[in-house]
């Protein structure tokens, strides 16, 4: 019988992607029946997001830069619109990114073993 050099395949992407959950989009209503969709960053393609996340967390960043690049122009200017008050504001950012943290995980840091 013939040796061959044969690699073993210990997962594929497409196993991968069937196993990781999509969280449904974030939404937010505001007055008068608008509603904002908040795209998913861990869906984006990794380079991509990563670059997202980098503004996010870059100091001196300001959120509003941050919603225009990800907001659509529509949602982006329904949210200006509406006047949200800052408190509101910083509140609804950290729920948008702990829905989806929790949802999927923060990117490059998975669950320690308990072991």
């Amino acid at each position: 019988m013939a040796v061959t050099d044969k690699p073993n395949i210990n997962l594929t992407l497409a196993a991968l992607e069937a196993e990781v959950a999509k969280p449904e989009p974030f939404v937010l209503a505001l007055r008068g029946g608008k509603r904002i969709t908040f795209p998913d960053l861990y869906d984006m393609p990794a380079d991509e997001a990563a670059e997202y996340f980098k503004d996010l967390e870059s100091s001196g960043q300001n959120d509003f830069t941050f919603l225009e690049k990800w907001l659509s122009k529509a949602d982006f200017e329904a949210y200006k619109a509406a006047k949200i008050p800052l408190r509101v504001h910083a509140a609804l950012v950290e729920r948008v990114m702990d829905y989806y943290q929790q949802t999927v995980g923060t990117p490059g840091e998975g669950i320690a073993s308990a072991s």
